[in-house]
């Protein structure tokens, strides 16, 4: 399996306080079955830290992992907040996509949806890039209306579910949303998001179980294999988004009856 996003370079931001840490979860991820991981620190701290640096604080954990016995391939990307800025800052080398490739993992804030959004998604494709929506799940716009997910994914935006968010360690609510947006084949990807040995930490195998009851095996597979390895080999990926029927109001609800 290959985990697209994740936050295993020690003392930066909020991912491991130390390189034992990142070793500890390089020793969870390979009992998981992971075989490649991609390094996505958050956009601010990395951009200041640069390109190289990160290069080199990537090989620094290559080094550790290795002398741990571990044998994971190891690749650079980064979690980029999304901004009205983010085409500029990708063409200047401030920002930059996943190993190497066309695909930018994206988040958001929380709430609500920021009114620019959609135009600087739009734009990042048309510059060529593939967005990826980091844990759609945990927006409240999507959780409140997940054919907003729809629209987005019929206009060849990507999403990563969290690997806890679909086994309900990130709360009901946030639970059910995933299993919305895996059901109408509306992410493309379930990844750890780790950032530690702890409470969040490099696990997928019980969200990829639960997730072939919705979706069956093969699906399941293609979101912490195929897809992934996809990203790696700079291939497309082929999206079949299901649309989402509306929720009904309260007044409409009492209509239909």
């Amino acid at each position: 399996m290959i985990d697209i996003h994740t936050h295993i370079l020690p003392d930066l931001d909020d991912g491991p306080a130390d390189m034992d840490t990142s070793v500890g979860m390089g020793l969870i991820a390979a009992a998981e079955g992971f075989t490649a991981i991609i390094s996505t620190s958050h956009s601010e701290q990395a951009a200041i830290e640069g390109h190289e640096r990160l290069s080199m604080r990537l090989d620094d954990v290559r080094d550790a992992w290795s002398k741990a016995g571990l044998n994971i391939r190891l690749e650079l990307g980064m979690e980029i907040f999304l901004r009205p800025n983010t085409l500029d800052q990708l063409k200047a080398g401030h920002l930059w996509a996943l190993a190497g490739s066309r695909y930018l993992l994206v988040e958001l804030p929380l709430q609500p949806w920021p009114t620019y959004a959609d135009d600087t998604l739009y734009g990042l494709q048309l510059a060529g890039y593939v967005p990826v929506l980091a844990h759609p799940e945990r927006y409240t716009a999507i959780q409140s209306d997940p054919g907003k997910m729809y629209e987005l994914a019929e206009r060849g935006i990507l999403g990563q579910v969290t690997a806890a968010a679909v086994i309900g360690e990130h709360g009901t609510s946030i639970k059910k949303c995933s299993e919305m947006l895996l059901r109408h084949n509306l992410v493309q990807f379930i990844a750890t998001d780790a950032h530690s040995t702890g409470r969040r930490h490099p696990r997928i195998a019980e969200a990829r179980a639960y997730a072939e009851t919705m979706v069956g095996p093969e699906l399941a597979a293609d979101m912490v294999q195929g897809n992934p390895a996809r990203i790696l080999a700079h291939e497309a990926i082929s999206l079949d988004p299901q649309p989402v029927a509306p929720r009904k109001s309260f007044f409409g609800s009492l209509f239909s009856r």
